[in-house]
């Protein structure tokens, strides 16, 4: 077994552990000030990815300052990408059928 590799499959395994809990939460009815809580799984994936998988870290200052800045990006990208979800308004009609 190469060195490193159950460090890399235990991350697999929480980043796959985290998706589970996302995509479980969205399917639960919340109001809309409570929707950014679902943040906080997306943001604990990008850590779980900077910490082990870019070993932000280590390295010269060089990388790590790119590393630094891609996470920047990840989470602005995370913020773009959920702000419709967030801001959707669902509107129910009622339809009255004829009995």
């Amino acid at each position: 077994m190469p060195p490193g590799f159950l460090r890399l499959f235990a991350a697999w395994v929480v980043l796959l552990l985290l998706w589970g809990l996302e995509f479980g939460v969205s399917f639960v009815h919340m109001p809309p000030g409570v929707r950014p809580v679902i943040l906080v799984v997306a943001i604990a994936m990008l850590v779980v990815i900077a910490v082990v998988f870019m070993e932000v870290g280590r390295g010269p200052v060089l990388i790590r300052g790119f590393a630094a800045v891609l996470v920047f990006w990840m989470t602005i990208l995370i913020g773009l990408g959920s702000m419709d979800p967030f801001t959707r308004i669902q509107y129910f009609t009622q339809i009255d059928h004829p009995e």
